[in-house]
């Protein structure tokens, strides 16, 4: 009884799903990490990770207390002890996964996707975007410091790439077996004041865990029961998968006629990507017994990335494609005007790569195709080093947040309104 007051007070959600290893339990066995110096060594985490436990006492603000009688504030999941914050056993979730080769220009994208995304949302959507968990974020936001906060405006930056080891992963202990999980970004995502659904604040909000992995971990014999760094794929609600077009040596040649971007005429860079997508897909479909003649649920975003680069191609202008509603004060996404641009792009890339819009198209019924620059400007050799920078004094991300901006207005009911330009119809 004690329980079920504590979850209408508290808001808690009947099931909550670890955004590390996917379990799911009720917010009840959520373990607390303890605060106490002399509970160490944890059985999942090892001999420098505070302990996890299952608390019997409580302070009056319904913090749990320690066996070393400290008030802890932090929680853990039950199955693999990894922290989760707390707005997941309050809010629903949305997983989203990000996918593409090396190079491709992902830690670029991310850091341009969520810094619009704090700018855009509050602005135009009347939702607020913020950390969940500061800690967890804390690589994405310095990206975000370095290209968008940065004091030496003029300083070329070269984001470090995705790696396969590091700061987004954690191995855990199962017995006597070392498995390597993913560790999320973590974003709320809740209406503000303005917003038309801010009566419906649980409803109408969600815990965004975002999942991004070195395109070496698409490789096959890559995933394993030891390693299991891309298993979040199952559960995704939308997946992001860049498609580099400087990468491909058909693409690349065409865009020679109408770019000089030295990613076009001087990186040697050629990938064959559609084999990743084929990875993930198969991944996908062996995780969840998905037959080979059944698409795929979730949507699938295909990103193309350094619009910049290749915009001669394609020949459309990028307009912000959000309207303001005729019934209220908040703007509404114009789908229409991303199907339409998405049409053109497919175009463009069957054109050049049919393989790409083949694979996408085999393996999911829901593909949008959305041009994203993540700079808006061509990089720049490093002077002292191999590879290419950017400064951020000319860093004016295009489209960079309509991916998000699409997986919200159509995945997530009452979040983003769509609108029509009157002027299309």
């Amino acid at each position: 009884m004690k329980s079920n007051v504590n979850e209408v007070r508290m808001g808690l959600r009947g099931r909550v799903i670890c955004p590390h290893c996917w379990e799911e339990f009720a917010p009840e066995d959520i373990l607390w990490v303890s605060e106490h110096p002399s509970l160490r060594n944890d059985p999942r985490l090892g001999p420098d990770e505070a302990r996890r436990f299952l608390p019997d006492r409580f302070d009056l603000d319904g913090n749990a207390i320690d066996p070393g009688g400290q008030v802890c504030k932090r929680l853990a999941c039950p199955n693999c002890h990894l922290s989760v914050p707390r707005s997941n056993l309050e809010l629903q979730p949305l997983f989203v996964s990000i996918v593409g080769s090396p190079a491709c220009g992902k830690s670029y994208f991310l850091a341009s996707m969520t810094w619009r995304l704090r700018n855009v949302l509050p602005q135009y959507f009347g939702l607020t975007f913020s950390d969940a968990d500061p800690t967890a974020n804390a690589l994405l936001n310095e990206y975000e410091e370095q290209q968008f906060h940065n004091p030496d405006q003029d300083a070329l930056v070269k984001l470090a790439k995705t790696q396969e080891q590091g700061d987004l992963y954690d191995e855990i202990r199962f017995d006597q077996q070392i498995v390597r999980l993913p560790r999320p970004f973590f974003f709320a995502i809740r209406p503000s004041a303005e917003h038309p659904n801010r009566d419906l604040q649980v409803r109408a909000s969600r815990v965004m865990c975002l999942y991004d992995n070195a395109g070496e971990s698409f490789q096959p014999g890559k995933d394993t029961a030891a390693n299991q760094v891309t298993r979040h794929l199952t559960r995704s609600d939308s997946l992001l998968f860049l498609y580099d077009p400087t990468q491909d040596p058909r693409f690349r040649e065409a865009c020679r006629k109408v770019s000089q971007d030295p990613q076009v005429n001087e990186a040697p860079v050629t990938t064959r990507q559609e084999t990743i997508l084929h990875e993930m897909a198969d991944r996908i479909r062996r995780h969840t017994h998905l037959p080979q003649h059944q698409k795929h649920a979730s949507q699938l975003i295909v990103v193309v990335t350094k619009y910049d680069a290749w915009k001669g191609l394609l020949k459309t202008e990028l307009p912000h494609p959000w309207r303001k509603a005729l019934d209220h004060s908040i703007h509404g996404l114009d789908l229409g005007f991303v199907k339409k641009v998405s049409k053109q792009l497919r175009e463009l890339l069957w054109k050049y790569t049919p393989e790409l819009c083949s694979s996408a198209e085999s393996f999911a019924d829901d593909v949008l195709y959305i041009p994203t620059s993540a700079t808006g400007h061509a990089p720049e050799k490093l002077p002292d080093g191999p590879g290419y920078g950017i400064r951020p004094r000319k860093i004016r991300p295009i489209w960079a947040e309509v991916p998000l901006l699409a997986v919200l207005c159509r995945g997530c009911r009452g979040m983003v309104a769509q609108v029509v330009n009157t002027d299309e119809k």
